[in-house]
């Protein structure tokens, strides 16, 4: 049996055009994105996959076209609560690494999460290259930091420069907006997902995305929430991570028909 993968690149993202534009850029465009893609390629129903920012467009979609749906598979889930936010940008997960959010946080001398990500979109779309890629690394790195990515030289590379940029433009121009979601929106409207078949994959060493993955397991009945020891946020580096990926994919692709 084969099985169709259409991986998609959201608005601004990585082959995206225009590149790291946040121009006609929110929840709903992305939403509307990919279920034209879904028209365009003549797919009538699919299961979707997604990892950390992807998995709160993954669950967006899903609530909003619940019959287009067969399952979901969802590794690093993110919310985009205010309470998620806060651990990131807030100084709670710089508790834990207290250098490194020194280091993210006083480039920008701002004194709260609104202001810390107010500071980064302006320095992030000021019009001057050197400023705006200085400020896409500082965001990277602190995010590689709690990915555990830490004390790694810099790559000046014009492409890591442009991936860096695209991130860090369109995440601050989510986050400041709270990815265009009401309040707890996603647990909320869990309901929606009624009899939906879903995996939700956590590492527990996961500090990025620490805190989504059980609330919506409660939520969501018919969804199983899979606890990895040692997991974390970068599946492709733990044994655990994968083998749970993989058995999860091919349970949900036994359950399901893909056309």
């Amino acid at each position: 049996m084969g099985y169709r993968i259409v991986l998609i690149h959201p608005r601004g993202a990585g082959r995206s055009t225009p590149a790291a534009s946040i121009e006609h850029n929110t929840m709903g465009d992305q939403i509307s994105d990919i279920e034209q893609l879904r028209n365009l390629l003549g797919i009538e129903h699919w299961i979707i996959s997604g990892a950390s920012w992807g998995t709160t467009l993954a669950l967006t979609y899903a609530q909003a076209y619940r019959q287009r749906v067969r399952g979901l598979l969802l590794r690093g889930v993110f919310l985009c609560t205010a309470i998620e936010l806060e651990w990131l940008y807030g100084g709670v997960a710089g508790r834990l690494h207290p250098e490194a959010w020194a280091q993210f946080s006083g480039w920008t001398r701002a004194t709260g999460r609104q202001d810390l990500l107010q500071a980064y979109a302006e320095a992030l779309n000021c019009g001057k290259p050197e400023e705006e890629h200085e400020a896409a690394y500082q965001w990277c790195a602190w995010e590689d930091n709690l990915a555990g990515y830490r004390d790694q030289e810099r790559d000046t590379d014009p492409n890591t420069k442009a991936r860096e940029l695209a991130l860090a433009r369109i995440s601050t121009h989510y986050f400041l907006n709270e990815g265009f979601l009401s309040p707890q929106q996603l647990t909320r409207n869990a309901s929606r997902l009624h009899d939906l078949p879903g995996a939700l994959i956590h590492g527990s060493c996961d500090e990025v995305t620490p805190i989504g993955a059980y609330h919506l397991s409660e939520a969501w009945k018919s969804s199983v929430f899979h606890l990895v020891n040692g997991g974390t946020h970068i599946s492709s580096e733990h044994p655990g991570m994968i083998d749970c990926i993989i058995r999860n994919s091919c349970e949900l692709m036994s359950l399901n028909q893909v056309v």
